[in-house]
């Protein structure tokens, strides 16, 4: 990349740096410090960086304000990550800041980016491209531009150099997360985003109970579903110990009167050795606190356990502060969880729905509507499951995003032909963005309401026809319906079934919870 002479043999110090947080959901009730972008800044600050923070989310600035800051602050580097869905916001915004600081280097992070860097870099203005985990990357990349170095030296990054042309540098192999330091959310006005409470809240919390903090307990997925999109895409799935994890929420609780936590990761329990781990380390240091997670369907059907060691675990969840878990259905129908590379069955979702109703804890899932052999009778299956385990779904639609299987599919089919144009035309994944089915937009759609209607009446959820898909109630709601113990033959016939029997290069994980 060209340099710009403000840029030459600056000192640290003088270094002038801007973070900006973008606002993902104007207008949103829950607001939540942002994990990814305060794990970067950290290491900023701890390298001895100062910087500045336009906190757009908290302070939900429109357009024309940030625009205006930027026109009227100078800085060394600006750098910014989101998730690809606010791709067009992001070009506006990295083209707008170079407008008025051509000199500026731009560094741009998260999905966004991350996944499409030739993309990005062809239709912005932005200067580097972090591809992967952002700490060491950005960086050593700031580094490099500060002291005048090869970009080219600095791994996971792509970047554009005098002429135009792209260079994407090896993908950086990061190791043990627990080397990382403690997030230091003093960077950020945390009194405010504490005052949001949590959108896992339920009724029966008070609001001065709702003090929610989030915190980490791994990165990246030991999975690899077809939709699925995630910046740790090409790193293993990595676990922190349950020692380090525990530290940190005694720290929130201590520093910030934490009384909730949001396990903010893509699956925050891979096995459920995993969680029992946890739940023992908060148990025997006597820690209370409420908390959620991220799991999968199976977590106790592929681990081989019975019902009666299923529901020990669960009542140890609950004891530990766990108050709810959420995991996702997708779908109810084989074939499509097949095409979805799910690798679950339907019983082991009842099954987890059931234990952890019986320990007392609240449990949230999601569906998939939209793969390209849906049909009406697919969907009804996937609401008749729902209906089964008495749960509610968050319904959205496929949205095919960069660097996933239904991606590519997407594009050798002809659903998208300008990748540019769709990749602005999409909104959230409770729109229909991309109709891959045989149904039409309408047809489609119709079904949808017509099962959530249904599911919402059998249910006595209570919520309007508006609500039914677009929905910020569903997980509030306490459902009474009465459930069968899950057959013992039934899940003697889950837990010997050879499709769950994953290679034992994915339990590589557990050896960091030692």
């Amino acid at each position: 990349m060209r340099k710009g002479k403000n840029l030459m043999q600056k000192s640290k110090k003088d270094t002038k740096l801007l973070f900006v947080n973008p606002c993902l959901r104007p207008g949103g009730f829950t607001k939540l410090l942002p994990v990814g972008l305060g794990s970067v800044m950290t290491y900023f600050h701890e390298n001895d960086y100062e910087f500045t923070l336009l906190d757009i989310d908290i302070n939900e600035y429109d357009d024309a304000y940030v625009e205006n800051y930027i026109k009227n602050n100078n800085f060394d580097f600006v750098l910014i990550g989101t998730i690809v869905t606010h791709y067009k916001w992001i070009k506006w915004f990295v083209n707008m800041t170079k407008k008025h600081q051509p000199n500026s280097c731009v560094i741009t992070g998260n999905s966004v980016a991350g996944s499409i860097p030739e993309l990005f870099l062809n239709n912005t203005k932005g200067d580097i491209v972090v591809t992967g985990e952002g700490e060491i990357s950005a960086y050593e990349a700031v580094e490099a531009v500060r002291l005048e170095k090869d970009l080219k030296t600095v791994e996971g990054i792509s970047f554009r150099i005098d002429g135009g042309t792209i260079t994407t540098t090896e993908n950086r192999k990061v190791g043990n997360i627990n080397d990382f330091p403690m997030i230091n959310w003093d960077l950020f006005d945390v009194e405010r985003y504490m005052a949001k409470p949590s959108s896992n809240a339920d009724k029966d919390i008070k609001p001065e109970d709702m003090r929610a903090m989030p915190v980490i307990t791994a990165r990246g997925c030991a999975f690899k579903c077809s939709f699925c999109h995630y910046v740790f895409w090409n790193d293993p799935y990595r676990n922190r110990s349950p020692k380090e994890i525990v530290d940190e929420i005694e720290h929130v609780q201590k520093k910030y009167n934490a009384k909730y936590i949001e396990f903010w990761d893509d699956l925050s329990f891979a096995s459920a050795i995993q969680a029992e781990k946890l739940c023992d380390e908060l148990i025997s240091r006597n820690v209370k606190v409420k908390w959620n997670c991220a799991i999968r369907v199976d977590l106790f059907t592929r681990a081989r356990l019975s019902y009666d060691d299923s529901l020990r675990v669960t009542k140890k969840m609950k004891e530990s502060g766990c108050y709810q878990c959420g995991f996702s259905l997708e779908s109810g129908n084989k074939q499509i969880l097949e095409m979805m590379n799910k690798k679950i069955d339907v019983d082991a979702f009842y099954t987890t729905v059931y234990v952890l109703r019986e320990a007392g804890i609240i449990v949230d899932t999601s569906v998939i509507f939209g793969y390209p052999t849906e049909t009406k009778e697919t969907i009804q299956e996937t609401f008749d499951q729902c209906f089964k385990a008495g749960i509610y779904p968050s319904i959205g639609f496929l949205l095919p995003l960069p660097y996933t299987v239904m991606y590519d599919y997407a594009k050798a089919n002809g659903f998208i032909t300008d990748e540019d144009r769709f990749l602005e035309s999409i909104t959230e994944r409770q729109d229909i963005c991309v109709n891959m089915t045989k149904m039409t937009d309408e047809e489609i759609m119709s079904e949808i309401k017509t099962g959530a209607k249904m599911l919402n009446e059998q249910l006595h959820v209570g919520l309007t026809e508006e609500t039914y898909i677009k929905s910020k109630g569903y997980k509030s709601q306490r459902i009474k319906k009465k459930l069968r113990r899950p057959d013992p033959e039934n899940m003697k016939r889950i837990e010997n079934d050879v499709s769950f029997n994953y290679s034992a290069a994915e339990f590589k994980f557990e050896e960091q919870t030692n």
